[in-house]
């Protein structure tokens, strides 16, 4: 029987010539940095505070649109300015954990190659790097995802609800909603659909009487009516269907050769049909007053299939189709997080220290285990001033 120290099985210290916490989070800072140099959630930062406790409270803000002086008697004092905003909810953030291992199988590989090439060689050190970076690669890259579909499930749908698709291993049943007014969404019936069928997310047969700059145009003078500027979100893949809707054909054609007609116009049409997807959102923004932005964002679980009995990793979009949204420019609110508490082991931290690295040793399984844990949560303050339009529904 061999019996092995627990150096035999750190990873950390075959890497980074030691296993100390200094260690880690200079390589957190030096490398992964490189590549996790931002996290993207446009319109949320992060709050520069961690709070102890899970609790947060969604407040309800107002654009940079500064009320007018009051005019007052001469003697009579002005009534003071409201607060920053009023409590729409309250709730717990949740927890997000991963956890990777060096397990025994990987450790023997090593020590194959270790026998080979000599613990000290740069292919052997260099392998332990290799395998380092992708651990903490696929931990960190996991939190970054989890929050940027946080991201685009409170704009694209108006709240973000764990379920048994985007969380198969953990809670399900529970939203966290931005509390969007009813009256800002429109749901469109009938004819006036801008389809009335869809099969496997593809939309056909236009509706009769749609008019998609219409309800574009309305949606915009709506939030410019309340000195509000910002642009429209949608999926990249939905987009391709979008533009290509007769209709916004017809009106980007319009525009682009304004005395087209007959078969001038036919060719028009066609010719438009033939530009890039981003060409003809760029003209249908001009079109309707507010730009539009795709977004292209997939992410993937893991999850055990019992009918093929094996684990499998199904992916889906972050940003819901059958939706395009507007989002007032500047920000939308905040990613709370509650600040993490270490106990033991090594430990490193990412994000201004919200995500919790540590790395501990298991004995009886004879492994390393790289666990990462942050409590966050985007929180919007300006559901007020988003509005979403749905161009299908059923009948």
């Amino acid at each position: 029987m061999n019996t092995n120290t627990l150096e035999f099985y750190d990873l950390l210290a075959r890497a980074l010539g030691g296993n100390d916490a200094k260690r880690l989070q200079g390589y957190l800072d030096e490398v992964m940095a490189v590549k996790y140099n931002g996290l993207q959630l446009d319109g949320f930062t992060f709050n520069p505070d961690m709070q102890l406790d899970f609790t947060y409270e969604q407040l309800q803000k107002e654009v940079g649109l500064n009320v007018m002086a009051q005019y007052v008697d001469l003697d009579s004092p002005a009534i003071p300015l409201g607060g920053e905003g009023f409590q729409l909810s309250t709730g717990k953030i949740p927890r997000m954990k991963l956890v990777e291992y060096f397990n025994e199988d990987k450790v023997r590989k090593q020590l194959i190659m270790e026998q080979r090439f000599g613990g000290s060689s740069d292919r052997v050190i260099n392998s332990a790097k290799d395998k380092l970076f992708v651990t903490l690669d696929k931990l960190i890259g996991g939190h970054t995802n989890s929050l940027t579909y946080q991201r685009h499930q409170v704009v694209s749908r108006g709240k973000f609800t764990l379920t048994d698709t985007n969380n198969p291993n953990g809670i399900i049943n529970q939203t966290f909603a931005a509390h969007i007014p009813t009256a800002n969404v429109t749901n469109l019936s009938g004819t006036a659909r801008w389809w009335t069928s869809v099969s496997d997310g593809v939309y056909s047969v236009e509706g009769s009487a749609c008019d998609p700059i219409k309800d574009l145009k309305a949606i915009v003078r709506k939030a410019k009516d309340k000195g509000v500027k910002g642009h429209f979100e949608l999926d990249e893949a939905y987009a391709e269907q979008v533009v290509d809707h007769s209709k916004i054909k017809s009106a980007i054609a319009s525009r682009l050769y304004p005395l087209a007609s007959g078969d001038a116009l036919i060719a028009a049409i066609a010719a438009v049909a033939n530009m890039d997807r981003d060409d003809k959102l760029r003209e249908l923004g001009k079109i309707v007053g507010a730009p539009f932005k795709t977004i292209d964002s997939i992410v993937s679980v893991e999850k055990w299939d019992n009918t093929y009995k094996k684990l499998v990793r199904p992916t889906f979009r972050a940003f819901e189709d059958n939706v395009l949204v507007f989002v007032p420019d500047g920000s939308l609110g905040e990613v709370l997080t509650v600040e993490p508490i270490s106990v033991g082991g090594t430990v490193g931290s990412f994000y201004g220290g919200r995500l919790l690295v540590t790395v501990g040793v298991d004995y009886v399984k004879k492994c390393q285990s790289y666990n990462t844990e942050m409590t966050s949560l985007v929180v919007p303050d300006k559901p007020q001033y988003m509005y979403y339009i749905h161009p299908y529904a059923n009948a």
